[in-house]
């Protein structure tokens, strides 16, 4: 547990960082979903696209941001 304040704010930051490139990842997953299902105006390699982008963020981006924090100390 971090012992001062400075460092405990730090966390709440990267904390909310990593919450919200999960959130953008969602929200790109399902926008390619729907344009590969055809409910968006987009073409399929469009959605296919942002299908496996918005993967990517939700799954990798935040495990790898983490990482490099860690290995900043």
């Amino acid at each position: 547990m971090p012992s001062n304040p400075d460092s405990e704010s730090v966390a709440m930051r990267r904390f909310w960082i990593l919450q919200g490139l999960r959130l953008i990842g969602l929200g790109m997953a399902l926008a390619g979903a729907m344009a590969v299902a055809g409910t968006l105006d987009l073409n399929e390699a469009q959605g296919a696209v942002l299908l496996i982008g918005g993967a990517v963020a939700f799954f990798l981006l935040p495990v790898l941001m983490a990482k490099h924090w860690k290995a900043k100390r």
